[in-house]
């Protein structure tokens, strides 16, 4: 894990102006840099670069972040790899804390990997033993440019052929590297043998492990390389540096289960396919799709697997489903898999995804199967089935649109379902104050602490804790803000934002940058520590009623203490 303190650290020590400027034409307006935006086309230059708080802005689109989330956006780099793009600029290495800290990675891993995939690729065109490999490709269809591209390769049916072929790496760096594997008694042999060898890349297009089939009877029928320091399968993706590769935006990626269901798509034209890596889809897996592109179509084999597969690549999406980002579900015949459905049907294919099932139709239909929704019991089993995956969806429209949804199809109310859903949902009861009110009030502290952090400093987290200890199912990003800024001292709106990066968040605030008042700073501490003491207060009436009504309903020692705390506090009438 990489501490918050050292990406603090990191975001300061570099110059937006020097990260955004290598890669935009800059023209200083004022304070300010301009150009246009390279999020969205425009004419006129609304992309805003502010020097002094280290943030840039788009006014046309609303892109906003850090020099680090820049980098993810615009150079489509997954967290850590714009941390250590980061890193190289100020000419630092990354530190790694905690139970998962990973040590400097020795470079000799991934020159290795490097030499075994020039090596493997070789073999298929110069080996003795390589026939069979290539006479297995071409009966698949896959010609001479697609193995190429890929990278594709044949491991010999040799227990020491890579280990003989590498002997200028210790057998150390070499199992490091997952080429070679170690047995009990110390002995190591080449862990590829007789396999066609499909090089994993990481989005810089280093090859950091492999995938292997076997040629002829054996098992198992595919091989990956293990996890290793620089290999971790569920966050990878095969195909996804060759897609960005070849194609300058990807508008929409297809999301397959195997190796070569992407080569057989890409050998029909479809240059937009990723594969995982013999595991379910995660939630990793999709941050970094989405992070590339806006719409992803996942498109399994049609047997019973594959549908399971679909069900549980949805389960992990919906923690990334937010407002522009899509996904949808192709399902192809029982007996297909897309490298047979493609090659007997290209046009057919081109419609399936074209027609693909978006993501919330997909799920109603699945919870739904088997209930008659006109008896109340079966209702209230879809209620049921549905309230514990949609809390899983961030706070934002579609997690919105999504309950009314399911408000119409259960013939319940929206309300209802909102209290049945986890305590994620701000202020989100009947027994706290009008949420009208409350949007209102947050809103103004919120935006006053995003563009002004080192104000909160002022504010008495004390009060904010207990408050938030006394009133159950309480969660407000002005709790968040108070607590994020004071525990990781947060003194500016960059590092603010770059400490959100991939949360629930992280919209809402990208949505409050530059929202603030133009007053001077101490009418801005004013107006903060007013709002903070007026939200507090309205908070402190609720919980106190909310103590009270407990104690009548369930009069324990403990309900009991929390009723005498509050009378001391004097937040009961």
């Amino acid at each position: 894990m990489i501490p918050q303190s050292f990406i603090n650290d990191l975001i300061e020590r570099v110059d937006i102006v020097d990260v955004i400027g290598e890669r935009l034409p800059l023209k200083r307006t004022g304070k300010n840099l301009k150009a246009l935006c390279p999020f969205h086309n425009e004419k006129t230059e609304s992309f805003t670069v502010n020097s002094e708080k280290q943030f840039y802005y788009c006014f046309g689109c609303g892109a906003t972040g850090t020099s680090l989330r820049f980098l993810m956006e615009h150079d489509k780099l997954d967290f850590v790899d714009a941390i250590e793009t980061l890193a190289r600029i100020a000419g630092v290495e990354v530190v790694h804390e905690g139970p998962v800290a990973r040590r400097k990675v020795d470079p000799g891993i991934l020159d290795a990997l490097a030499e075994a995939d020039t090596l493997f690729q070789a073999n298929l065109r110069d080996h003795s033993q390589s026939s069979e490999a290539v006479e297995y490709l071409k009966s698949r269809g896959v010609s001479g440019l697609i193995a190429r591209d890929f990278g594709i390769g044949y491991a010999p049916d040799s227990w020491d052929y890579l280990k003989k072929a590498l002997n200028r790496f210790s057998d150390k760096v070499l199992v490091d590297a997952g080429l070679l594997v170690s047995n009990d008694n110390g002995r190591t042999y080449d862990r590829f043998r007789n396999r066609i060898q499909f090089p994993i890349r990481d989005t810089r297009g280093r090859v950091i492990g492999f995938g292997g089939r076997i040629l002829g009877e054996g098992n198992p029928k595919y091989l990956n390389s293990p996890e290793t320091e620089v290999f971790h399968k569920n966050k990878e993706l095969y195909g996804l540096f060759e897609a960005r590769r070849t194609n300058q935006e990807l508008n929409n990626v297809i999301l397959v289960e195997g190796y070569m269901d992407v080569i057989a798509l890409a050998q029909a034209g479809f240059t937009n396919v990723v594969a995982t890596l013999g595991t379910a889809t995660s939630e990793r897996h999709f941050e970094k799709l989405f992070q590339r592109t806006k719409e992803v179509v996942c498109c399994f084999d049609g047997d019973k697997a594959g549908r399971s597969a679909a069900w549980k690549s949805l389960n992990s999406a919906f923690p990334r489903l937010t407002e522009g980002r899509i996904l949808k579900f192709a399902f192809l015949p029982e007996e297909d898999d897309p490298d047979t459905f493609v090659r007997r049907d290209r046009k057919q294919f081109v419609r399936l995804i074209k027609t693909a099932v978006a993501a919330g139709d997909y799920f109603f239909n699945q919870i739904s199967t088997g209930l008659d929704l006109t008896s109340i019991d079966a209702r209230a089993r879809l209620a049921e089935l549905a309230i514990p995956l949609l809390d899983k969806i961030p706070q934002g429209l579609y997690r919105t649109m999504m309950i009314e949804r399911l408000g119409r199809e259960a013939g319940v109310s929206i309300s209802t379902i909102e209290s049945r859903l986890g305590q994620d949902t701000p202020l989100d009861t009947a027994k706290l104050p009008s949420r009208a009110t409350q949007s209102g009030l947050e809103r103004k502290i919120a935006v006053l602490m995003v563009n002004h952090p080192e104000l909160v400093r002022n504010i008495d987290h004390s009060r904010v804790q207990q408050v938030a200890s006394s009133v159950k199912g309480y969660s407000s990003i002005v709790d968040v803000l108070i607590n994020y800024i004071g525990m990781e001292n947060v003194a500016d709106t960059s590092t603010l934002l770059a400490g959100f990066i991939g949360d629930k968040y992280e919209q809402l605030l990208k949505d409050l940058v530059g929202k603030a008042p133009n007053l001077p700073l101490d009418l801005l501490l004013h107006e903060l520590k007013d709002g903070v003491d007026r939200y507090m207060n309205q908070l402190e009436r609720a919980g106190g009623k909310e103590i009270l009504e407990d104690l009548k309903e369930n009069p324990t020692e403990e309900n009991l203490a929390r009723y005498l705390l509050a009378k001391k506090n004097q937040t009961l009438k």
